[in-house]
């Protein structure tokens, strides 16, 4: 499986190589508003993607919270929080938190992001296949959240925090008082469709 998965990511590698991105749009910067422990965020604009010279996007709402990048502890010591690689986390972080798309086409999606964002292949490969090998423990825990009825986008009237809000004690408590979450974007099939094309055609494809 983990030779798959680095031959998968390699090949797509080698087609850039000689793939025209001249045309691509990078996701433009947004506010975040980090809770106390610096891991967690709130996101305080839209987020837009675009996938190639497509019209198929999708949109993170206002109001979503996000771990940023999660880099698997044995990747730190060389690949941090921050980096080109943040925005395309965020898309990755919503697309697993609502699950519209398959996990795959997820995953596919974050290294048709990562690549429009230049991210070097010494980070790019390694976090995709981290991702795609160990990202399935993440895409659960969000499915059993979901059912259980706790935010993850927070209503507007939730999203000021104090100096001392910790996410998990807040989403315990907004929990208990039955907050619902706030609006969530929807995510077009077609969009979740780019996640099956290869990597050129996914890039490409007006």
């Amino acid at each position: 499986m983990k030779n798959t998965v680095a031959a998968g990511a390699a090949c797509a590698s080698l087609l850039l190589m000689a793939w025209p991105l001249g045309s691509q749009e990078r996701m433009a910067p947004v506010d975040f508003r980090p809770f106390v422990d610096g891991r967690n965020w709130i996101v305080r604009e839209p987020l837009t993607y675009r996938v190639g010279v497509s019209k198929d996007s999708l949109t993170v709402p206002v109001g979503f919270v996000t771990d940023l990048a999660s880099i698997p502890p044995a990747l730190q010591s060389f690949i941090q929080q921050n980096g080109p690689y943040l925005l395309p986390a965020v898309v990755h972080d919503y697309l697993y938190w609502k699950q519209t798309c398959t996990r795959d086409q997820a995953d596919q999606i974050f290294l048709l992001a990562m690549i429009e964002h230049a991210v070097p292949d010494s980070s790019r490969l390694p976090i995709y296949q981290a991702v795609h090998l160990l990202g399935g423990f993440a895409w659960d825990q969000n499915a059993r959240d979901r059912q259980a009825g706790l935010v993850r986008v927070l209503p507007a009237d939730r999203q000021k925090i104090t100096a001392n809000t910790y996410w998990p004690s807040l989403q315990r408590q907004l929990l208990g008082q039955r907050v619902r979450n706030g609006p969530e974007m929807a995510i077009p099939a077609a969009f979740c469709t780019r996640g099956d094309m290869s990597v050129a055609d996914a890039l490409g494809r007006p």
